[in-house]
């Protein structure tokens, strides 16, 4: 944290909080630790809560240091007529009443990764993209910590959900050095970003978030925030091979652009070539290691190519980045080997809860060698639906014309299998063999009694599947297999 930081007027650096009053949206755990941090800097701090929440049950959480924090129903936005800025909840969406209200008492808009970004002491790395987020993040992190730089990562305390929070927030407030922060950024983080990072990465970007964000358009504009902010001596780190991204956020920053591309269309930048990852520059090509030797499913290689240009463009030694590279072998629950169950070996595609997700972790398959298990819920936890869209639909088209070349078995689940069997039949071309489940348990259990020994089963939702409930079943399945 800079000392006395200039906190809220939108400069330079961005939104700053030093002598408003400030409002916090919601009493989750990210909430009440950002409620803390800016009590320390702001004149005044109240917290809005659901009309359901009983202030006096939840005061406790914010008594701190002698300083008083607030709580207030949300409906009171309106009344309170001294606020400077509101720090809105990452499960608010950008058309609730609370963030139109905010708006048209002109409040400034903020949130907590716009608050780590903006009070960080040290250099900043964000990474946005519809896909491959947590596992750029990741993997950058793992490089620099192991060439001795002094970083924190958004992926050191939480892989789901994904991006900063109430821990690094605390870290940086606890800290007087200047560590390098690389920080995963969603859509929804970055539609009040009032700061970007020194170094944005964006990996891709295709239709996702419709229903949140009202339009692709709106979903694009909150990621371009990633770049906008930047500043003369900052870095954009662009994936040529994906034309939104090579269109849309070329000239988005002030500093300089770094690309990558998995198809080698570029003369300069962070390639494969000849069957390696390589750095093309000035017409030669420096090879770093074969994509042969990599471990990690394949469709994480793009990925691998953004965490090699930052890692190039900070000095990082070619033996330690090759390293890392070879050594890495993927995340949890993004087309992750998991064990066998009854010789069946399991895959876990379970983060595919999007179309395009899926579809690009099925294409690492083969084909007719899978038994595929996707469904789940039309809407999310927090009221999100999913595959709302035109631009959506169309990609579970994609979806469902390569699911009939890599299955030989599906099994559906809950609504979501319902839209996938219908969007399915509606290919017209001959379908394998379909069976339906009544929830996520018993598809897998149906698919591990459908499949041979020795075939592979690829757990891909498509449509949303309750991570951490996910996570522990498997897990327990796979522990009682063994």
């Amino acid at each position: 944290m800079r000392d006395g930081v200039s906190m809220i007027s939108v400069c330079e650096s961005g939104v700053a909080v030093e002598h408003l009053h400030v409002l916090i949206d919601g009493v989750n755990e990210d909430a009440i630790a950002l409620a803390h941090y800016l009590s320390h800097h702001a004149r005044r701090v109240t917290v809005l809560h659901p009309e359901n929440c009983e202030p006096d049950s939840i005061q406790g959480a914010f008594d701190t240091d002698g300083r008083s924090i607030e709580s207030r129903p949300r409906a009171e936005i309106g009344e309170i007529a001294d606020a400077g800025v509101l720090f809105i909840s990452l499960s608010t969406p950008p058309c609730d009443f609370v963030v139109d209200r905010a708006r048209s008492k002109g409040l400034m808009l903020s949130n907590l990764a716009d608050t780590i970004l903006r009070d960080a002491s040290g250099p900043t790395i964000g990474v946005t993209g519809s896909a491959g987020k947590t596992t750029t993040t990741f993997l950058l992190t793992a490089i620099l910590r192991n060439s001795r730089f002094d970083v924190l990562g958004s992926t050191d305390y939480r892989l789901t959900p994904s991006g900063p929070g109430k821990a690094m927030l605390d870290a940086i407030a606890s800290r007087n050095d200047t560590p390098w922060l690389v920080v995963e950024l969603t859509s929804h983080h970055l539609d009040y970003l009032t700061t970007s990072p020194s170094i944005g990465i964006v990996t891709n970007l295709f239709p996702d978030h419709q229903d949140w964000h009202g339009s692709f358009e709106a979903y694009r504009s909150a990621k371009q925030n990633l770049l906008r902010f930047q500043k003369s001596g900052d870095v954009a780190v662009l994936n040529f091979d994906d034309s939104e991204v090579r269109e849309h956020f070329r000239g988005l920053g002030r500093g300089r652009e770094i690309y990558f591309s998995a198809l080698g269309n570029i003369t300069d930048g962070v390639v494969i070539a000849d069957g390696h990852i390589a750095l093309r520059s000035r017409g030669a090509c420096d090879r770093l290691c074969a994509v042969s030797e990599l471990r990690m499913p394949r469709h994480h290689i793009p990925n691998a190519l953004a965490a090699t240009a930052v890692a190039i463009e900070l000095g990082v030694k070619r033996e330690t980045l090759r390293d890392e590279l070879v050594g890495f072998q993927g995340l949890p629950q993004r087309c992750h080997f998991l064990g066998k169950v009854n010789g069946v070996e399991i895959y876990d595609d379970t983060i595919g809860m999007n179309p395009r997700k899926a579809l690009e972790g099925l294409e690492t398959f083969a084909d007719n060698s899978l038994v595929v298990v996707s469904g789940g819920a039309l809407q999310s936890q927090g009221g999100e639906k999913r595959v709302s869209s035109p631009l959506e639909k169309a990609d579970l088209r994609l979806f469902c014309e390569a699911l009939l070349k890599k299955a030989n078995v599906i099994v559906l689940f809950d609504e979501g299998g319902d839209v996938i069997e219908q969007t399915l039949a509606e290919t017209g071309r001959e379908l394998p063999a379909v069976s339906r489940a009544e929830n996520f348990e018993a598809a897998v259990l149906e698919a591990v009694r459908a499949a041979r020994t020795g075939a592979r089963l690829l757990i891909s939702p498509v449509f949303y599947n309750p991570p951490s409930d996910t996570r522990h079943f498997l897990a327990d399945l796979i522990g009682k297999s063994n």
